[in-house]
């Protein structure tokens, strides 16, 4: 079996329910992966439909909708930050010094 697949079967099995979260560095000490190689592994499981879920516990495996639903707009509240500083990257690299620096900020509802 490979490490995604027991991720996965670990989560299902010992932590279903936000109540039962598992910190990554936990996930990272059993599975002997650095945090970056987890955090793939679990997007990529995610991809794949299987319910993981997040919060500032750790990882687990949804027990309900509700929690598939935060974990989802903690995931677009990441990617709408992320957004917003591209898009200011991408204003400085065009302004000249004597412009005036503007905030964007895009929100996914």
């Amino acid at each position: 079996m490979d490490k995604q697949t027991a991720i996965c079967d670990f989560l299902k099995k010992h932590h279903t329910g936000k109540e039962r979260a598992v910190p990554s560095r936990e996930l990272e000490r059993l599975f002997s992966l650095e945090g970056r190689t987890l955090r793939r592994k679990i997007n990529r499981l995610r991809q794949d439909g299987h319910p993981i879920c997040s919060d500032e516990n750790g990882y687990y495996y949804a027990g309900n909708q509700q929690e598939i639903n935060a974990t989802v707009c903690r995931l677009n509240a990441l990617v709408t930050r992320i957004s917003n500083a591209r898009t200011g990257l991408l204003y400085a690299s065009v302004m000249t010094p004597e412009q005036v620096t503007v905030n964007i900020n895009i929100n996914l509802n």
